[in-house]
């Protein structure tokens, strides 16, 4: 049987003001970012994520999908179209008041700490979950996966969307050229330390300070942190950009390139 879907007086424990729930918040860069979405996603969310996360989920109409890192609720208008509920939680509260300002009868939105999950909402609150282009940007991971499989009841699905931790790394992976081979290929300087770094939401803007922070970790912490959470992994997809450039003598090897190294990863997981 599906989750019932909270009604308004379920009250979730939402922080009192208007502060970010997290330090790891979009707040700052909420409004670029709203606009840089939308209603339905950049390119890469309507191609290749979205599509990615809705085979992996395969969410029957009525159930109810904990949307964790909502941003402004492109996943959970995604979901309404198929009469799918969603708790959408973010620890942004305009990103929260964007999503609500969007939302129909299937869509619930607030303001929450990813990490605190099961202090805001009662345990079996959903039948599956989502986490999209977010774990990447949390720190630490573990109470999050926890927290999802504490909300999410036994048999559920999950699908866990991020940049692909092998070949997406902030500042230690580029793209490079082999005059020789005539190739283009994927250099990766460093993979199996963590690391942080700050990224900059508007490079071309000097006088813009906004910040935020990309995580990376190897694999094998993600895949570990999701078993010592009882979700296990049952699917993995892969996911390669669509984009290409001007046709130039290049091209060619470009577009394999394109083909062989992967911009995405997806994860489907059952929550034990």
């Amino acid at each position: 049987m599906p989750a019932k879907f909270p009604q308004r007086n379920y009250a979730p424990r939402a922080p009192k003001s208007d502060a970010p729930a997290a330090l790891t918040a979009w707040e700052a860069q909420a409004a670029w970012y709203d606009q840089h979405q939308g209603d339905g996603g950049d390119d890469f969310y309507t191609t290749l994520i979205l599509p990615a996360v809705l085979r992996v989920l395969d969410p029957a109409p009525k159930a109810t999908v904990l949307d964790v890192c909502c941003g402004q609720g492109v996943l959970g208008r995604v979901l309404a179209a198929r009469g799918v509920n969603t708790i959408g939680v973010d620890a942004s509260p305009a990103l929260i008041t964007a999503a609500r300002e969007r939302a129909g009868k299937h869509e619930r939105y607030e303001v929450g700490d990813a990490r605190l999950l099961a202090e805001q909402f009662p345990p079996g609150s959903a039948d599956h979950a989502a986490l999209v282009m977010a774990l990447q940007d949390l720190d630490p991971i573990q109470p999050v996966l926890t927290g999802v499989a504490a909300l999410v009841r036994p048999g559920g699905r999950v699908a866990i969307a991020l940049t692909h931790p092998c070949f997406r790394i902030p500042r230690r992976t580029s793209w490079g050229w082999d005059d020789e081979q005539g190739m283009q290929f994927r250099r990766v300087d460093a993979y199996t330390s963590p690391l942080s770094v700050p990224i900059k939401t508007h490079p071309g803007k000097p006088a813009d300070a906004s910040r935020t922070t990309s995580y990376h970790r190897p694999l094998s912490t993600y895949l570990n942190a999701c078993g010592a959470a009882g979700l296990a992994v049952t699917a993995c997809e892969e996911l390669h950009s669509h984009r290409r450039g001007t046709r130039g003598a290049r091209f060619s090897a470009e577009d394999r390139a394109a083909k062989e190294i992967p911009l995405f990863l997806v994860l489907g997981l059952i929550r034990c």
